[in-house]
Parts: structure tokens; C-alpha cells; sequence
């Protein structure tokens, strides 16, 4: 583009610093957001600004009125968002500005990905790069974007609205606004379709590892510097690698990312479960909120990680989440809550405080001089503190092993191990007195995906029933209440509405918790409601011209561009997913005809694999899986304890480039390739095939391997390691505005 960008001299100069008024007195009146059952524009609902949710109420208005829209797109667990409301969307000099010159649409981003994706590309464009929550855009009535920009302090916000108004309502700046509008929604409709089809480099896989490689930071672990994000695709590449390969770095640089994650405060050592990321290097300073999506990733990881490293450690940190999501974000109904807050009333600047502890807390909870000086030294508490809003606060962090704070308190590690595991729950409880950041208890199909694919393969790498259960209900829940009758799944359930149309995640993941949720149970109900979801899945998202899966289904409402997502970004890319799905498809099905589709669609982002590898992570990680995966076969009786030993030595395999079936009768209607697989003498056996070819059937556990992976745990991990003592971190930064847009990162 040449003219694209025509119009941002124009309001760059106010686009930064600013005013931090918000004394202004809350009003009582409620607008339109008040019928709406999202948490994040609920909050909204007694702002003057006259708010629209998004629809056709609020284009035909700006049409009728001949009016620009801005257009403001946040989330219920955003620290700037709620900035800016008490700033700005409260006060009323900022709404009678907005309500006389501007339509104004308010969005979560959560409900509404597909509005989010769109507007976040142009402006990323506009901003020539970066972007964050909230996310602030003015568009044409038609919906077309010609300006836009993050956070903006109030003085600031009101001038800049001054000043689109001065150029909309002069003609001849109009129409340059239009023109410039036009290319950018050009530009984003070719961003979104992605590049063109190619061959995939054989070399690509091994390319992608090597950037991941590149750009681990030595001494902390994580991709890049600071914010650092979990990044569990990535992650997730290098332990591919590493047990493909034996490539001893990948498996090395892995585990030190995920042991400095759990030491640091990004990971709540009372209340478990990773906030979202980090503001420094270290991981010490989190910015608090917590999402389901980040931990549902994180929950499978850590319990295959512990298999692959034997590392009870990591075992213990897979349960931690596991207990966090139990007990705090699911609902009644089965179903899992989207996000924790990141704001808490009593914390300074509004976030933080509910975490942060001191030695007399600690003291006085635990007068025994024995006890309290394991925990200080256990969770790195002291006088002088580490959280630089408060003096004499500390943000929890498990830096030295458990040998050195046995040496430092006077003790041994049993007493250690044993004086920890007794006093969390108590510091929980007193912590759970304190005031505490809002949960968000809306239902998302996409994320409820997600976690119970999580809580299923932590299942099988733990052997905890509790985690299989918690997995199990919210999958019923999205059956019973995300599901239309026609097959298609809904995007939202709050406060008994579902709502929304489902995106390609929400299709994606949800049927892969489903295929997940078979391998674990092997209840061929599961099998069922996958291949049906699948089947509808590429009757609605597939592009049969071009390849890939759009973000949005055939037939849903149009908006200015319609996206194919290939990138990674704090979720798997949904295209990705939908690859593995494929994939896992054909091999248990036979089906030569799904391993085509999935071949096509990893050719349809061939350029983008090929050019931005680190940034489509799952894409690499469907093709490690492509490149020989195993079907394993299992006849036998599900309760029989012989059959049970040898579906969970397949379990307990590190290796996840396989599928497993029990063999059940009448299967082979529905997996063909399941036909002929018999008990050995009447003793339950194993069926180990690659393309299917199957060596001679096994009937004992322990032999139930494949060349070039460490033979499989028997029993998960049970007793923890201590963590090694790092290097004294740096001074915590407090977190810079707005949230950074990790998620789009790679566009």
C-alpha cells in the first residue's frame, strides 16, 4: 500500500502520554449493554457513552446518520481495558464527544474472535505493527477501518475524537478517508486469506526447531525477552524434536523453559494454574489475570513432560493446574469458566495485590520458628520484598531446591516437602479472604476444547480419574448445550443463553477433545460425536477452490474479510488443529482420501510454514506427525486388567505420533482398519502398525515400544524433584499498556 496510511500524520501526534483523570462520578442509567450476558460489556453497562453491541442496529445507524463508527474491542480479564473505562467511556465529557459525533460499538473479543481477527490486522496495519487491548478502531458506516490505536488516555482520546470528527465532517477528507479505508480493507482481505499454495520443504520441521532453538533465552528459558509468554506450541516443537531425533539440545532447552516457568510468579504456587505472562525476563512478574486456554495447554505439557524427563516435579505442577481448574473455574454445570481477572480491588494500581505476601503474614500464620522459616526461605519471601509497587511485598517464587532451604532453615527435605504441602492450603485460605480478581464464568466452546484435551492426556500420562471426570462433564455440557440440533456447535453459553455462531477453533478443538476423550475412555460414543463433528466441521469451513478451512462457516454473517488462520498465536491455530485432526482421522479410519485433505491443507500455508516456521508451530508439529505415525490396536476386554497394562503402556509412551483403539465389537463399521485384531490365546494383545502394517501382536506391556524412544514409564512420577538454584533475578518492571498482542504477533 501506498495510501494506506495516508490519514495517520494526521492524529499520530496525540496518539500517546496523557492524562489519568477518572474522578468523575459513576452514572446510574443503563445503555444497551445491560440486556447483554457477556461479563466484559456488562461492565460497560452504565457508562454515559450510548454503547451498541455489535449488529445491524448499530451500521444502520451510522448509515442513516452518515456517521463514523468507533469501534472498541476488548475483554472481562484486561487490565488497560478497565483503564480506559474509568478514564474515559465513564466520564461525560468523553460521551457527549462520542454520542454526538460517533456510533459506538462495544465487543468482547472473546465472543467474537472472527470481529477481532479482522480489525486487529488492519490495525496492525495502520499502527504499522504492534496493537493490543483494548483495541480502539474508527470505521466507515460501511465497516470499513481508516484509523486506529490501542489504549489512549483520556485528554488524548478527546482530542484525537476532535480531530476525526474536523476530518469526516469536511468533504474533501472524507473521501480521502474512504479511499484510504478501501486499501486498507483490501490489504486485510489478502493478509487474512494467507499466502498461496506450495510443496512443503521436507526440511521444514528441522528449520523451525532451529529458529525455536535461536531464540530461547540461555539463562531463563522462553522465547525472546520480555513480556514472555508461555508459548506451549513451541515448547511443544522442541520436545517433538528432541524424542524424534535424540537431539539433545531440544530436550534440554525444553525442560529449562518449562522448570523456570513453574519456579517463577507467573505460576501461582498457593492457588495453582500460570497467569498469562510475564512482564520481565525472569518470569517473576506476572500480568495477573489467568486464562483457561493458557493452562488447558500447560495441564497436557507438564504431564507429558514428566514422562518424558521422569520428573515428579513436572507431575506435581500438571496436578496443580488440574486442581486450580477444579476448584475455581467450573461451573455447576461441568462446563469450564473462560478467565480470571487480572485487577484486584486491593491491589496497587488495581492489580497484583491479591498474590503478594510478607514475612509477618507468614510469621503469624505460622508462629513456629521451624515452619515459618521454611516458608520464607521455600517461596523467597523477605523484608526488603521483590514487588516494587509496595515495599516489604513479594511476589511467590520457588527458586532454591529443596535441599537449600533444608540447609538454610535447619532441617531436612522430608520436613521440607512435608511443612509446604501442609501450609499452602492454610495461606490458600487466608489468600481467599483477601479481595479477590473477578472470574469471567462465560462458557466457550473453543477453550472448554481445550481443556478437556487437556485434562485427558494429563489423564493418561497420570492415571488421576478425578482429571478424566472434570474432562467428561464439560464435554457432556458442550453436547448438551453448545450443540444445535443440526450439528453445529455455539459459540458462548452465559447465564443459561448460548449464543453465537461457532468459529473453526471452536469446531477444531472441541472435536479433538472428543477424539481424546475416546482414546481415554474408549467409549465409542466419543468416536462418534467426533466423526460427526468432523464431518460438519469441513462441510462448513472448507475452501474446496483454494484449501484450508476459513476462520468463519459457509452461509454466516459477512464481514469485511473472511480469514484462513495458519498462525499460532496464544492458541493453536485453528487450521493447524484441524491438520492433526485430519490426520488422526486417516489413521484410524483408513481413509485415503482424509490423508489427502490433510496434505492439502498443510500445502495451502506452505509459504507461510516456509517463511514464519517459529510462528505456525502447530502447522510444524501436524506435519512431525505426518512423517510416520503409529496405530496402536488394543483386543481385549476394557475391564480386564491384562487389556488395562497394555493400553497404559501406550499411554504412558512419551511419543504422541500414534492413535489407539480398543477393539470393541462392531468397531470395524466405523474404523475398518480395526477388523481381524483378536486376542493371542485368549490373552488381551497389542497391535503396533505403521501405515498399516502391523508387527506380530504383544501381549506384554513392557514390550510395547517403538525404535527410537525411551522405553515407556509404567507408573507416572510420583515424588517431586527439587529445582535448581538460578541466577538472582532482576529488579521486577511494572507492566507497560496496553495487553500486547501476542496473539497476532506473527501477521
Amino acid at each position: 500500500m501506498t495510501r494506506g496510511l495516508a490519514l495517520f500524520a494526521i492524529f499520530a501526534s496525540i496518539a500517546c502520554g496523557g492524562d489519568a483523570d477518572s474522578k468523575d462520578k459513576k452514572p446510574v442509567k443503563l445503555n444497551r449493554l445491560s440486556k447483554e450476558k457477556s461479563a466484559y460489556l456488562r461492565q460497560h453497562a452504565t457508562n454515559p457513552v450510548d454503547w451498541y453491541p455489535w449488529g445491524k442496529e448499530a451500521f444502520d445507524k451510522a448509515k442513516e446518520e452518515n456517521k463514523p463508527i468507533f469501534l472498541s474491542i476488548g475483554y472481562s480479564s484486561c487490565h488497560w481495558c478497565h483503564v480506559m473505562e474509568h478514564e474515559s467511556f465513564e466520564n461525560a465529557e468523553v460521551a457527549k464527544v462520542l454520542n454526538a459525533h460517533f456510533v459506538a460499538i462495544k465487543v468482547d473479543r472473546e465472543e467474537r474472535p472472527d470481529v477481532d481477527d479482522v480489525y486487529m490486522t488492519a490495525a496492525q496495519l495502520i499502527m504499522r505493527g504492534g496493537g493490543g487491548w483494548p483495541l480502539s478502531v474508527w470505521l466507515t458506516p460501511e465497516g470499513k477501518p481508516f484509523f486506529a490505536g490501542t489504549y489512549f488516555p483520556k485528554a488524548q482520546f478527546i482530542d484525537l475524537l476532535g480531530k476525526v470528527n474536523n476530518v469526516w465532517s469536511d468533504p474533501v477528507k472524507r473521501k480521502r478517508i474512504l479511499a484510504d479505508a478501501t486499501n486498507v480493507t483490501k490489504y486485510v482481505q489478502t493478509v487474512l486469506d494467507g499466502e498461496g499454495t506450495g510443496e512443503i520443504d521436507p526440511k521444514i520441521v528441522e528449520t523451525g526447531t532451529l529458529q525455536a532453538l535461536a531464540s530461547i533465552d540461555p539463562e531463563y528459558g522462553g522465547f525472546g525477552t520480555q513480556p514472555k509468554f508461555p508459548s506451549p506450541t513451541s515448547v511443544e516443537m522442541l520436545l517433538r524434536h528432541g524424542l524424534r531425533t535424540g537431539h539433545e539440545e531440544s530436550l534440554a532447552k525444553a525442560k529449562h523453559t518449562l522448570r523456570r516457568m513453574a519456579q517463577g510468579g507467573i505460576h501461582d504456587h498457593i492457588g495453582g494454574g500460570f497467569h498469562r505472562y510475564s512482564v520481565t525476563r525472569d518470569w517473576l512478574v506476572p500480568h495477573f489475570e489467568k486464562m483457561l486456554y493458557d493452562n488447558a495447554q500447560l495441564l497436557g505439557l507438564y504431564a507429558r513432560a514428566s514422562l518424558i524427563y521422569r520428573d515428579a516435579g513436572f507431575a506435581a505442577v500438571a496436578r496443580d493446574i488440574s486442581k486450580w481448574v477444579r476448584r475455581e473455574m467450573t461451573g455447576e454445570h461441568g462446563a469450564f469458566y473462560a478467565a480470571q481477572d487480572a485487577d484486584d480491588p486491593g491491589g496497587p494500581e488495581h492489580e497484583g495485590g491479591f498474590y503478594v505476601w510478607d514475612p509477618t503474614e507468614i510469621k503469624k500464620l505460622f508462629p513456629e520458628a521451624e515452619t515459618h522459616r521454611v516458608l520464607l526461605a521455600w517461596f523467597g519471601i523477605n523484608e526488603a520484598g521483590n514487588w516494587e509497587h509496595k515495599p516489604g511485598k513479594t511476589l511467590l517464587q520457588t527458586l532454591k531446591s529443596v535441599e537449600d532451604v533444608a540447609r538454610a532453615s535447619g532441617t531436612d527435605g522430608d520436613a521440607v516437602r512435608r511443612i509446604v504441602a501442609e501450609a499452602t492450603p492454610v495461606m490458600y485460605a487466608v489468600r481467599e479472604e483477601r479481595p479477590k480478581p473477578m472470574t469471567d464464568k462465560k462458557v466457550l466452546a473453543a477453550w472448554n476444547g481445550l481443556m478437556i484435551s487437556g485434562f485427558a492426556q494429563a489423564y493418561q500420562a497420570l492415571g488421576d480419574e478425578e482429571m478424566l471426570e472434570s474432562a467428561l462433564g464439560a464435554a457432556r455440557f458442550l453436547r448438551e448445550k453448545m450443540t444445535r440440533e443440526d450439528g453445529r456447535l455455539i459459540r458462548r453459553w452465559a447465564d443459561g443463553e448460548a449464543k453465537h455462531d461457532g468459529v473453526l477453533a471452536d469446531y477444531a478443538f472441541v472435536t479433538a477433545a472428543y477424539l481424546d476423550l475416546y482414546e481415554s475412555t474408549f467409549d465409542v460414543a466419543w468416536l462418534e460425536a467426533a466423526l460427526a463433528l468432523h464431518k460438519k466441521t469441513v462441510e462448513l469451513f472448507h475452501d474446496e477452490k483454494d484449501g484450508g478451512f476459513f476462520f468463519t462457516a459457509d452461509g454466516g454473517e459477512k464481514l469485511i474479510a473472511r480469514g484462513k488462520p495458519s498462525m499460532d498465536n496464544a492458541r493453536p491455530s485453528a487450521n493447524g488443529v484441524m491438520a492433526f485432526n485430519l490426520l488422526r482421522f486417516s489413521e484410524l479410519t483408513g481413509k485415503k482420501e482424509t490423508r489427502e485433505l490433510a496434505q492439502k491443507t498443510l500445502e495451502r500455508f506452505a509459504n507461510s510454514l516456509t517463511r514464519y516456521p517459529l510462528g505456525a508451530a502447530t502447522l510444524l508439529n501436524a506435519l512431525d506427525f505426518a512423517n510416520g505415525p503409529r496405530e496402536v490396536f488394543i483386543a481385549g476386554k476394557h475391564d480386564d486388567p491384562a487389556t488395562r497394562a497394555l493400553i497404559e503402556a501406550v499411554w504412558r509412551n512419551p511419543d504422541r505420533n500414534r492413535v489407539v483403539v480398543l477393539v470393541t465389537p462392531g468397531l470395524e463399521k466405523l474404523l475398518p482398519p480395526a477388523e481381524g485384531k483378536t486376542e493371542v490365546n485368549r490373552r488381551p494383545a497389542a497391535y503396533v502398525c505403521r501405515n498399516f502394517t502391523c508387527k506380530l501382536p504383544e501381549t506384554d506391556p513392557l514390550r510395547i515400544a517403538w525404535p527410537g524412544l525411551p522405553k515407556p514409564a509404567q507408573k507416572p512420577p510420583e515424588k517431586p524433584e527439587g529445582p535448581k538454584k538460578p541466577k538472582k533475578p532482576k529488579k521486577p518492571e511494572r507492566p507497560e499498556k496496553p495487553e500486547p498482542a501476542d496473539e497476532d504477533k506473527d501477521k
